[in-house]
């Protein structure tokens, strides 16, 4: 996908919504959780109902809700993180998880920032959804001060309605919430203006659903001479695919909608097709540009990947299609005892990759991760199972770097063959039409 930095403009297409009444008869079945179906398949349906944002989220100003909290870890053996027990004392709030790689990087931020600052004037408290058995052997290799909860229900988190991460609540002194941050945003000098009873001075998240509320799409409706493309139906559907210049990414999935902040035209497809990394067939350049994306159906779940993939498609001026090709691909194979870790079954699926390491728990994720830094289709062929736990260091992107940290490290090899596999071949609509 590199060097794509050819300008399109985005005109106004008309859509018939009705026209998808065909489309809708496309079947979904269940998926584990953060997982694609193999061989490009697109992404099928999860129970995304906890997801529903909480139009009663607190916000800066508001008492911060109670933690019910189900355990800590990483504290002394009476440690709570209730209000009762935090009171008098201001709170930096963190969610995260140890598969998100944000999450993780910012962890040593955090903690010299709990390390400088006086216990008795304020708490660090870091809230995942995960077990145990998952957190407790994270924490070995990567700790984290100040506390660490389990919120194994989501309860915490759907009362602060956190739906992505990582998400930073500060706290003062009375339990009122002063900011909603990312904590890479907060500074030592923040926190001592919190624990001073001020009001910090750092950036607030945005909140998605006012990013893309239904009131601009009505806006942007009336103008057809735009960039932007907007499609209401009659049914309550909405679809949005405009230019942005909005900095952060974001985005938010329910069963029945789907919206994307800022999102890179590569990223969107890859959502709207359930691509796996390293398949596309790129025989267009894609707009160097970002854009808003959404679409909400109307309550009715069967018709989000169609009506995702019509407006990219209309968006984007492009046609994808799935074609079987011949392709040089990276396969990884075991020929000797491989050196695993094991991780228990309750673990949750996580990956991670940077421009120095790739983390991942399981094997089918490993070579999804090197397929995503290699750009080029990377293939499980070791017959392992189950979640381990992976992490790679290397000091260049480059496949023998790469490689020879999966050999050093995991006990596995990768051979390059040239395979039929199933690609996204992404093409001009107007050559699409005219071919």
């Amino acid at each position: 996908m590199k060097g794509t930095t050819m300008q399109r403009t985005t005109k106004f297409w008309r859509i018939a919504i009705g026209a998808l009444a065909t489309a809708s008869m496309l079947g979904c079945g269940a998926a584990s959780e953060s997982r694609l179906e193999a061989e490009g398949e697109a992404r099928t349906s999860v129970d995304l109902s906890w997801a529903a944002p909480n139009p009663d989220a607190p916000g800066p100003g508001d008492l911060a809700p109670a933690l019910a909290i189900e355990e800590t870890l990483n504290g002394p053996p009476d440690a709570d993180a209730d209000w009762a027990a935090l009171k008098g004392k201001a709170t930096v709030l963190e969610f995260w998880a140890t598969w998100c790689a944000p999450c993780v990087q910012v962890i040593p931020h955090l903690n010299e920032l709990a390390d400088d600052l006086p216990t008795d004037d304020i708490r660090f408290v870091s809230l995942t959804d995960e077990a145990e058995e998952v957190v407790a052997p994270f924490l070995e290799s990567t700790p984290i001060s100040g506390l660490v909860g389990l919120d194994l229900d989501r309860s915490v988190f759907r009362d602060y309605g956190v739906l992505a991460i990582p998400t930073t609540f500060l706290v003062d002194r009375e339990g009122v919430i002063q900011a909603v941050t990312r904590a890479h945003d907060v500074a030592k000098e923040d926190l001592l203006d919190l624990i001073a009873g001020r009001r910090p001075d750092v950036p607030e998240i945005e909140d998605i659903d006012g990013m893309l509320e239904l009131k601009a799409l009505d806006e942007l409706a009336a103008r057809a001479d735009s960039d932007h493309l907007v499609v209401k139906g009659s049914r309550g559907e909405r679809m949005l695919f405009a230019p942005t210049e909005k900095a952060e990414y974001a985005m938010s999935r329910s069963p029945d909608e789907v919206r994307m902040v800022a999102a890179d035209p590569a990223l969107i497809l890859r959502v709207a097709y359930g691509v796996r990394p390293g398949r596309f067939v790129m025989e267009t350049e894609l707009p160097d540009q970002k854009y808003d994306v959404a679409v909400m159906t109307g309550g009715r779940p069967e018709l989000v990947e169609p009506m995702f993939r019509q407006i990219v498609s209309a968006g984007l001026g492009i046609e994808a299609v799935w074609e079987e090709r011949v392709v040089d691909a990276y396969v990884v194979v075991q020929k000797g005892e491989p050196k695993l870790k094991p991780l228990p079954d309750s673990a949750r699926y996580g990956y991670s990759v940077s421009s120095d390491s790739l983390g991942a728990t399981d094997l089918d994720g490993l070579a999804d991760q090197v397929a995503r830094l290699l750009e080029r289709p990377t293939l499980n062929e070791t017959g392992i199972t189950g979640r381990y736990e992976i992490l790679l260091k290397f000091d260049a992107p480059e496949p023998e770097a790469i490689f020879q940290a999966m050999e050093d490290v995991l006990g596995l090899t990768v051979v390059e063959e040239k395979r039929p596999i199933k690609m996204l071949v992404v093409e001009e609509r107007a050559a699409a039409e005219s071919g």
